[in-house]
């Protein structure tokens, strides 16, 4: 197939993990432990944040340029944890006519927006939910910009799986870690103005040799390639992806990263290869993240 390709620049990245062993043994204190479970929503609005704010400040926007960034995350869950914690104590301590269905989850978009008031983003903001939540955010702002609509945002990823999530997780084969939460996100912007690295961003590539399309428009040789990342999709996904990628980039490693969940490891991959200013790995990264029946395909060079 023929691989739609937009571009835009990388200028800057940043990530940042929190273990969640205390979230985990206070779930299993059970109500000895719902005090404390206020505490795990802070750190995850205060990462965020912080990890926003490191961003920003990495990519030189200053006061005025912040008023139109805009800001697009994707999650898996996003809060959901809160929204587990409010079923076992309804269910367990509620009055018996309160049903825990009564009350809509801790909302993904509340995270998003602390970040976008803490650093002055006055543009839109948008949360998007599911397994490739943070590619979808990537692939909105690109759009964002390619169409003119922002000249910069600001793509981020969080997660804090919950033991729900987990077990649902593990049933279905898809990789990911329970024992950390993660927070990850990148500038992307129009021009690159004297800074930063091109992107190529192509959806729903059908195998491993489409990639040829992204090399094409990117006028990078396979060989140039230094790392391929294959975030997202099944254990099965990712072993049909390496074998793909072994016929068509035959001096490409393939990595699979070790992400909280497929939505934030493509964003986290794009910030680990950003690196701070100046210490840019050399060559070009290949980010894949797997959906169904498809594949998004990030070339950062």
């Amino acid at each position: 197939m023929t691989a739609t390709i937009a571009t835009a620049w990388l200028a800057a990245g940043a990530a940042d993990q929190f273990d969640l062993g205390e979230a985990t043994a206070n779930r299993r204190r059970g109500r000895d432990g719902w005090p404390a479970e206020p505490a795990l929503a802070r750190v995850v609005v205060d990462r965020f944040t912080d990890v926003v704010g490191r961003v920003v400040k990495a990519a030189g926007l200053d006061e005025a340029a912040r008023r139109d960034t805009e800001l697009a995350v994707g999650t898996l869950y996003g809060m959901a944890r809160v929204g587990e914690v409010m079923h076992e104590q309804l269910d367990l301590a509620g009055p018996r006519w309160l049903a825990p269905e009564m009350f809509v989850y801790y909302s993904p978009h509340s995270v998003v927006s602390a970040a976008a008031m803490t650093h002055g983003l006055g543009g839109a903001a948008t949360t998007l939910l599911g397994r490739d939540g943070g590619t979808q955010a990537l692939g909105h702002a690109v759009r964002r910009l390619t169409t003119g609509q922002a000249d910069t945002v600001v793509v981020g990823g969080y997660e804090a799986l919950t033991p729900f999530a987990d077990t649902a997780l593990d049933r279905l084969a898809v990789p990911h870690h329970a024992e950390f939460g993660e927070v990850a996100a990148v500038v992307l912007g129009r021009a690159a103005d004297g800074a930063g690295r091109r992107l190529f961003v192509a959806r729903g590539v059908a195998d491993g040799r489409a990639v040829y399309d992204v090399l094409d428009a990117a006028e990078v040789a396979p060989d140039a390639v230094s790392d391929a990342r294959l975030c997202g999709g099944t254990v099965a996904d990712q072993q049909a992806a390496r074998t793909d990628f072994a016929a068509a980039l035959p001096r490409v490693r393939t990595w699979v990263g070790g992400a909280s969940s497929p939505a934030v490891g493509p964003l986290r991959a794009l910030a680990e290869a950003a690196g701070p200013p100046g210490d840019e790995p050399p060559g070009a990264v290949l980010v894949v993240a797997g959906r169904a029946g498809a594949w998004d395909v990030v070339l950062l060079r």
